[in-house]
């Protein structure tokens, strides 16, 4: 098997609901040897927020990257206007107090190790051009990295830009004001850097080509600090409604576990096409989703393999 300590993976989608088996979930990724893994922040009263559940669960080997997705999508189903570039003051300042609950872990970790534990924060440009701007979301930024964030990079991370006539996955602001924005800062890369999502950039555009050509333009700006390798389907599976954030699985002929994900538009050519156009990103990650939901953990640590795999021949391809 190919080395995989260079790949992050992304736990909180492939790990199950039940507690005991989310706990043998996470004891298999060891045996895997990956280099990291991109944990959940969720809302309030989630048991991975546990002190007890992340020192279990989090190995202190890994590089941890920390995302806010699972907290912004259940506030944006509740609160449309929610997030960090808010015209709402109430909801920015909502966005914050939650980015400030990542920035919380990454210190307690630290401080807990005597080390940076958190490498990265992953934040977002919610709500978009629907109840936002890209001002609004420049002001949030100056706040986070005005922050002791222990270390940790923040990294913003585009998600599928609204285009009028499609029903966004997300629908947050184009990779071109992102970029614009984290330029205008003009700090270190490894202060304030970008993560390109690849399904939500195939969600964005219908097409494989628009996650190379995101890649492409974020590494060619210099600011490439993560990659995520996230499936995108237009086709009517499992992981339905077409077109839906919902992290399918690569294809691939080879690997028998990726077989309910044939539909994927992600297969080892496109894989090693964006591999290449991101050049020397110093995190890769791959994030999937494993149906049917009910799967247990031994079908889910295998589609897991397969994929870290898949991942990593296209790597050693580069």
């Amino acid at each position: 098997m190919p080395s995989l300590r260079h790949l992050l993976l992304s736990g909180y989608i492939a790990a199950p609901e039940d507690p005991a088996d989310e706990d043998e979930f996470f004891a298999g990724l060891v045996d895997l040897g990956i280099g990291g893994i991109e944990h959940a922040l969720p809302v309030e009263g989630t048991r991975s927020l546990e002190p007890a559940w992340v020192a279990r669960n989090l190995r202190p080997e890994w590089d941890v990257v920390v995302s806010l997705v699972p907290t912004m999508m259940p506030r944006l189903g509740v609160a449309p206007t929610y997030g960090l570039g808010s015209l709402d003051e109430d909801q920015r300042a909502h966005a914050l107090a939650d980015v400030a609950r990542a920035r919380d872990l990454a210190v307690s970790l630290a401080q807990a190790d005597g080390r940076r534990r958190v490498s990265a924060i992953e934040v977002h440009s919610a709500p978009g051009p629907r109840g936002g701007s890209v001002e609004a979301f420049s002001r949030s930024l100056d706040e986070i990295l005005g922050w002791d964030l222990a270390g940790a990079e923040v990294l913003v991370e585009h998600c599928d830009a609204y285009v009028p006539g499609l029903t966004p996955a997300k629908g947050f602001w184009t990779l071109e004001d992102e970029l614009a924005v984290v330029r205008s800062k003009g700090l270190p890369v490894d202060v304030l850097g970008m993560c390109v999502n690849w399904g939500r950039s195939v969600i964005e555009g219908r097409s494989t080509t628009t996650a190379v050509e995101h890649t492409q333009a974020v590494a060619e700006a210099g600011l490439l600090r993560m990659l995520v390798l996230s499936g995108a389907t237009g086709a009517d599976t499992p992981w339905n409604p077409p077109w839906a954030d919902m992290h399918i699985p690569p294809r691939s002929d080879d690997h028998p576990a990726l077989a309910a994900s044939a539909d994927s538009l992600m297969g080892l050519a496109e894989i090693t096409e964006t591999l290449r156009v991101a050049g020397d990103v110093p995190r890769v990650g791959v994030k999937v989703g494993v149906r049917p939901t009910d799967a247990d953990v031994a079908t889910r640590l295998a589609v897991v393999r397969a994929s870290l795999e898949l991942v990593a021949e296209a790597r050693a391809a580069v």
